[in-house]
């Protein structure tokens, strides 16, 4: 009888605080995107294609992130984006100039993030977790729905009131910090690093100890069968079609997420929302979705990954081409956003379960930190296109057709990605 909770829930609960934190170190840049088009004065493209810069590293440190979280453990992986992150914050205070703008942000900050946000918060649960991998996926990544809705206002607040200089400064000191503090106190990179086997499995139970051993040494050359238990190299997953078809589909999802992430505040202010509270829109974008986050990941654990991703990428669609008949000043926009938050998060909690699903646990980190690489360059190119087409044709409406078609490829290609789990639950 089980009378002692699961250390993988209290790292849950540590993954949780640095998803809160981590994606701060890129997205403070749309709270300070209005402040900054004053002072030092840049264009919206200038700082669209300063976000572009960052995704593109991001995908590169990204991919070395999976690999080495996979060798190292993830805590120490966590460690160093949490130190990065405050030196890169601090340094993002004091520039003049955009090339060191540019060098901070899109190298110091893109490390720091990929040390800190997708990747290795869902590998290091999904290494924790198999019958349980999106419920506690979606815990965690609803840190970053919370995040979102609560920091940007205050860092919007902070920098009317004192200064974007002085807000990026304190954020530093205060993000930075407390990831480091959670690192060492809380994360812990596998469960067999402590004795214990993934969901809680009793370390005494030989027979579970047996499967997964199996599991893990149990390697296949070709694509495999339909309902085989197996894992997966690297080299082999980059062999299969799944692997290529699911490098799109979270490759082409980064364009539209990324665009509305960097330019919703400057979108909001353009449709009559104040400067000073701009960054509540990033509260009403994603605080529908901390409910959704964890039910979706609750319903693909229940019901099928790949069918609660259709669903939830084919609504975000329709809510996309929607957007461009509807918005037409500051409430609908926020009406629009309100209910795209509702759609456009559920997927995240399933991406990394469903690829544990198609390839195993044990290389979940390399093959995420493959599949963010794709994000990261072709998604990334959705910052400096979304700035593009706004300041050419004088709004931001016709990034929702972009955006709309975005996700009705990526519906499709999902349908494409036969379901195969390889891990027993």
């Amino acid at each position: 009888m089980k009378t002692r909770l699961f250390y993988g829930w209290v790292v849950v609960a540590g993954l949780f605080g640095v998803a809160l934190l981590g994606p701060m170190g890129r997205y403070i840049l749309t709270s300070l995107f209005p402040f900054i088009l004053k002072d030092p004065g840049w264009s919206r493209d200038t700082v669209g294609l300063a976000f572009t810069i960052h995704f593109w590293a991001y995908a590169g440190f990204a991919f070395a992130t999976g690999k080495l979280l996979d060798r190292i453990g993830g805590r120490w992986i966590i460690a160093a984006g949490g130190g990065l992150m405050l030196v890169g914050l601090a340094g993002l205070s004091r520039v003049n100039r955009i090339w060191e703008f540019n060098l901070l942000f899109g190298a110091v900050l893109a490390a720091a993030v990929s040390m800190t946000h997708f990747v290795p918060n869902t590998a290091i649960v999904r290494k924790w977790f198999i019958r349980q991998a999106g419920l506690a996926t979606g815990i965690v990544t609803a840190g970053t729905v919370v995040g979102l809705a609560v920091l940007p206002p205050v860092v919007s607040r902070m920098s009317a009131v004192y200064g974007w200089r002085t807000a990026c400064l304190v954020c530093g000191l205060a993000i930075g910090g407390s990831i480091l503090a959670i690192a060492f106190g809380l994360i812990r990179s596998t469960p067999e690093s402590m004795g214990l086997l993934p969901d809680g499995e009793a370390p005494c139970d030989e027979s579970a100890k047996t499967a997964t051993a199996n599991a893990d040494s149990h390697r296949i050359e070709s694509e495999p069968q339909a309902d085989l238990p197996v894992e997966l190299t690297p080299a082999q997953a980059y062999r299969t079609s799944r692997f290529w078809y699911f490098f799109l589909v979270y490759a082409i999802t980064g364009i539209p997420l990324q665009g509305i992430l960097s330019h919703i505040i400057v979108w909001a202010v353009e449709e009559g929302v104040s400067v000073a509270h701009s960054g509540w829109v990033m509260a009403a974008l994603t605080l529908p979705s901390l409910p959704i986050r964890v039910l979706a990941g609750r319903l693909g654990d229940r019901f099928g990954k790949r069918r609660v991703l259709l669903l939830t990428n084919g609504a975000t669609a329709i809510m996309w081409f929607i957007g461009y008949f509807v918005i037409h000043g500051n409430v609908s926009f926020f009406v629009f956003v309100t209910l795209l938050g509702f759609v456009y998060s559920a997927p995240f909690s399933l991406y990394t379960p469903f690829l544990g699903d198609l390839f195993g646990r044990v290389a979940v980190g390399t093959l995420m930190g493959a599949i963010t690489l794709g994000h990261g360059v072709i998604g990334g190119v959705g910052p400096y296109l979304w700035g593009w087409i706004a300041d050419r044709t004088g709004s931001y409406g016709l990034n929702c057709i972009v955006s709309g078609v975005c996700y009705a490829l990526v519906t499709c290609l999902l349908g494409k990605i036969r379901e195969h789990r390889v891990e027993a639950s």
